[in-house]
């Protein structure tokens, strides 16, 4: 299990984005330390550090709202602080004004975000640091894992379609963090800002949530567990509709249907479509509030089978239009305002009003998924820059080429190059032939020689081990033996999907390698895969851990984060910054 830290437990390390300063905080039940202290209270206790103003998004700092329902301002009963809430009545309470922030010097953003465009708080967030350009205040950002990954769903918002859940296009599910997200803003509306961004320690896009020993507080009333984060992006659609989202029950948000569903018709029309990584099972429940409040609704209870390749949106999709099917009559779309506005709620949730039309006509939904999909795509290259976490740990980058042509000279070169540079390295040899790697006549060698299935060599100083059986797919051997590495340097395997490095010399012939992600060469070479000089040791290094995602890391606090087309942190040394993608529909909206 990895030891990661939250961007507030980054901070109070080094203090130096908030010393001296007069600072107001927006936070809500989420905003915790490692170890539960919340995110107020170790401010509060800081030293040189002056809490003087709480900001509450929507559900309230206390997190106890439901979704939708106006907060007011107040005083936190255990600070005695001012509590100005950012979530009122009308959609001119969700901005800062400029008394609430006119004695401050920096705005503190700790609030945990669930990954996809609709849950609020990430436009809480922007609507915060818009009120903050231009001026002396510094925004700082206490980042905390995006909690269902870094894969890309669904298209940004139609023009015309920004809103309170979706104020800057971006596909419904961004994989982004909230600190990366600020970077994006900043970068993308050049915003004048003088933003930092507290990473997470000890975190990659891939690790999930169980795995980083990190406390879940429910962020907001029903989004109890990671699980219910990730099939939000797309059943959170469904509150566009007349279908009960499961609001009022344990399982908000995995369960789902209404009073007048044929539940099992409907979990069997569902599982019919075969859609990737989830199943379907016949399900009812009596919602003790919300739609269909205290009556027994019929539907199904989604089951991801598989994490990796479950689609949320596009399932969220498929369900609505499954339900109209079965029950045209019954079904319909919400017709009360949403999140201020008076369009309906499901074409600002989808960015658009394609979907609810191909849905009224009884049209095939095929092609708007495979829209959302594609359109979903450059935001991997728009988001680049602004990433902060590596995808994996530990990354892999490979060198392949031909026999000879000083594949294992390069990355003796490299590896010290790497270490150089704090990373822990591991490497791996690959051959297609098999070849003895012991001293013949040593005792370990006739160990394994006698017939052992593995063989040991322990020393105070190293200890080897080698197993004996079929080739061992790379994924389980990195993730059993180098888990502990930041990247793994491989040497062959030129099929795998992993980042590769050409090495290319002058006579030595060449196999046939597809897509290199870049090449090292003795001559010329022209083409567009990038070229670096064989000898470029220290360029060659740089290609790595671009490859392997670690350019994206910044220093804890202490660098600052500077953005490109923004402005570096007052006070913090420049550092270089980091850049999303993934299938089928999109969405809009707020904390659940």
């Amino acid at each position: 299990m990895s030891k990661a830290r939250f961007g507030i437990d980054v901070l109070l390390e080094n203090l130096w984005p908030l010393a001296g300063r007069r600072i107001g905080l927006i936070t809500n039940s989420s905003g915790v330390t490692a170890s539960g202290v919340p995110t107020w209270k170790a401010l509060r206790a800081a030293p040189n550090v002056r809490l003087v103003r709480l900001f509450g998004p929507e559900h309230g700092l206390e997190g106890g709202a439901v979704y939708m329902e106006a907060v007011a301002s107040a005083i936190h009963k255990p600070s005695g602080l001012p509590v100005v809430s950012l979530y009122g009545a009308t959609a001119e309470d969700l901005k800062p004004r400029r008394e609430d922030f006119a004695d401050l010097e920096a705005i503190v953003f700790d609030v945990q975000d669930v990954g996809s465009r609709y849950y609020t708080y990430i436009w809480t967030m922007l609507l915060a640091m818009e009120a903050c350009a231009g001026s002396r205040l510094r925004f700082v950002v206490c980042d905390r894992p995006n909690p269902i990954g870094g894969a890309v769903e669904g298209a940004s918002q139609a023009t015309g379609y920004l809103t309170f859940v979706g104020l800057h296009p971006i596909p419904v599910r961004h994989g982004m963090t909230a600190g990366e997200l600020a970077r994006l803003f900043v970068s993308e509306r050049k915003m004048d800002l003088d933003l930092v961004v507290c990473p997470v320690a000890g975190w990659t896009r891939e690790t999930e949530w169980s795995d980083t020993g990190l406390p879940w507080v429910a962020p907001s009333p029903n989004m109890p567990t990671v699980d219910t984060a990730l099939v939000y992006p797309g059943m959170c659609l469904l509150e566009g509709t007349n279908l009960s989202e499961g609001r009022g029950t344990t399982r908000p948000f995995e369960v789902f249907g209404a009073p007048w569903l044929d539940g099992p018709a409907f979990a069997e029309a569902l599982n019919a479509l075969a859609l990737p990584g989830v199943q379907f099972l016949p399900h009812r429940f009596r919602p003790m509030f919300d739609k269909h409040a205290g009556t027994v609704c019929s539907g199904a209870q989604i089951h991801i089978t598989d994490r990796a390749t479950f689609r949320p949106f596009q399932t969220g999709l498929r369900v609505i239009e499954a339900a109209r099917r079965l029950s045209p009559l019954d079904f319909h779309w919400r017709t009360e305002p949403y999140e201020y506005d008076t369009r309906p709620a499901i074409d600002l949730l989808t960015g658009s009003d394609r979907f609810r039309d191909i849905v009224e006509r009884g049209g095939n939904l095929r092609a708007e998924i495979t829209r959302h999909f594609e359109a979903a795509q450059p935001f991997l290259a728009r988001r680049e820059a602004c990433l902060l976490y590596p995808d994996r740990k530990p990354a892999a980058v490979a060198f392949v080429g031909g026999h000879d042509s000083g594949k294992t000279s390069v990355i003796v070169e490299v590896v010290p190059r790497l270490k150089a540079r704090g990373l822990t390295v591991g490497t791996v040899k690959h051959s297609t032939k098999d070849a003895e790697d012991d001293v013949p006549g040593k005792d370990s060698q006739r160990h394994v020689a006698a017939g052992a299935a593995a063989g040991a060599f322990v020393t105070p100083e190293r200890t080897t081990v080698r197993r004996f059986r079929e080739t061992e797919p790379l994924e389980a051997l990195l993730e059993r033996d180098f888990s502990h590495c930041d990247v793994v340097i491989v040497e062959g395997y030129k099929s795998l999907p992993i980042p590769k490095i050409e090495v290319v010399r002058t006579g030595i012939s060449r196999p046939d390698i597809v897509e290199p992600a870049a090449r090292v060469s003795d001559g010329p070479f022209s083409g567009s895969v990038p070229t670096l000089s064989y000898g470029d040791w220290d360029g060659i290094a740089a290609m790595v851990v671009r490859l392997a995602g670690l350019d994206r890391r910044e220093s804890p606090v202490s660098s600052g984060t500077p953005v490109p087309g923004g402005r570096a942190s007052r006070g913090a040394p420049d550092a270089a910054a980091p850049n999303s993608a993934g299938p089928d529909a999109g969405a809009v909206r707020k904390p659940s």
